[in-house]
C-alpha cells in the first residue's frame, strides 16, 4: 500500500505522519506541488514525482497543502480520483471547491452549526457603513490565512480603516470578538473526534491561541465538554474534512465553531495530550485505501 502525502516535508506534522506510516507498514511519500510534473500524451494525462508515474505507482493521495498552486493541487486530486484512487479529503473531487474561510462559514451556517458573526466585504462604502455599526473590539482575519497570520484585533472604526488600507478589499473578513481566557481545539479523524482535546491560552501580550505563536496548550478530556464532540464532528462532516482540527470558543455558555482547519499542524496537541494523532491518521488512511481496493475487486 502506497500513498502520496501532498504537504511540506519539513513541518512537524508531516514528519510524524511519516514515522507512523513506517511503523504501520504504509509506504508514504511526502512531496509538495513543486515536486510534481504533469503531461498529456496520447490523449492521456499523467502526473510524475520521485521518478515514477504517480497514478500507476500509488493507491491514494492525501492533500494537506494548496498554496500557492491551488489549481495544480486540485488537478492532481482529480487525476487520482479519475484513476480510481483514494483522495483525502473526499470533497476535493466531487463538488465545487473554494479555499476560503468565508466559504467555510457560509457552509457551516447552512448546516445549522453556530459560528461567530462574520462579514466579508468588497465595497469600500459598505465597509464604512459596517465600521459605524460594529461592536468593538472586533477581529480582522485573512480569508486565506493560517497559523495566526493576518489576524488582528481592532478597537474602533479608525483602526479598522487603517488596517484595511494595507489589504485589497475582500482579502480580510470581519468577525465578532468573543472575549475569553481560553478557547479549545478538538481533533477529528475520519469524522470522529479524538477522546482528548486541548484548551488554549494566548501568550502574554497577545490574543491569538496558535501554538506557533507561543500559546499554552493544556490537556483536557473531551467528556468534560459534552457539546464539543457533536459540534466538532458535525462541522467536519459539513465541510467534509476527514482530518481536521475544530477550534471552539464559548459565547454565553454556547460553543461556537471558530474554524475548521483544513491542514492542522498537531505538534502542540500531541505534546500536551501525549496522544498519538499521527498513528490515528495513518490508521484511517489505511482503512480508506483498503476499503477502496476491496470495492475495486467486486
Amino acid at each position: 500500500m502506497r500513498v502520496v502525502w501532498l504537504g511540506w516535508e519539513e513541518i512537524y506534522t508531516t514528519r510524524r505522519v511519516k514515522e507512523a506510516a513506517k511503523a504501520q507498514g504504509l509506504e508514504l511519500e511526502a512531496c509538495s506541488v513543486h515536486d510534481v510534473s504533469f503531461n498529456v500524451e496520447g490523449g492521456k494525462a499523467n502526473a510524475f514525482a520521485f521518478g515514477r508515474n504517480l497514478l500507476e505507482s500509488y493507491d491514494g493521495l492525501v492533500v494537506r497543502t494548496f498554496y500557492p498552486y491551488i489549481s495544480e493541487s486540485l488537478t492532481l486530486a482529480r487525476l487520482f480520483h479519475d484513476a480510481g484512487k483514494v483522495v483525502i479529503d473526499e470533497s476535493l473531487t466531487d463538488e465545487g471547491y473554494a479555499v476560503s474561510k468565508m466559504h467555510d462559514h457560509l457552509v457551516l451556517a447552512e448546516h445549522g452549526i453556530p459560528t461567530p458573526r462574520t462579514w466579508q466585504v468588497f465595497n469600500p462604502r459598505r465597509v464604512e457603513e459596517l465600521a459605524e455599526q460594529l461592536t468593538y473590539p472586533c477581529l480582522l482575519k485573512g480569508v486565506h490565512g493560517a497559523r495566526g497570520e493576518h489576524v488582528y484585533i481592532v478597537q474602533n472604526g479608525e483602526q479598522l480603516q487603517r488596517r484595511l488600507w494595507h489589504y485589497p478589499y475582500g482579502e480580510l473578513m470581519l468577525q465578532e470578538y468573543l472575549p475569553a481566557v481560553e478557547d479549545y481545539r478538538v481533533m477529528v479523524v475520519g469524522y470522529r473526534a479524538l477522546p482528548l482535546m486541548v484548551s488554549r491560552k494566548p501568550p502574554k501580550g497577545d490574543f491569538r491561541t496558535n501554538y506557533s505563536l507561543g500559546a499554552r496548550f493544556t490537556r483536557r478530556n473531551l467528556s468534560e465538554f459534552p457539546a464539543f464532540q457533536s459540534l466538532a464532528e458535525n462541522a467536519a462532516r459539513a465541510l467534509r474534512r476527514e482530518f481536521t482540527a475544530v477550534d471552539i470558543r464559548l459565547k454565553g455558555g454556547q460553543p461556537l465553531a471558530l474554524e475548521v482547519n483544513r491542514q492542522p499542524d498537531f505538534e502542540g496537541f500531541e505534546r500536551a495530550t501525549k496522544f498519538d494523532v499521527a498513528a490515528e491518521a495513518v490508521r484511517y488512511i489505511c482503512r480508506r485505501v483498503e476499503k477502496n481496493q476491496r470495492a475495486a475487486k467486486r
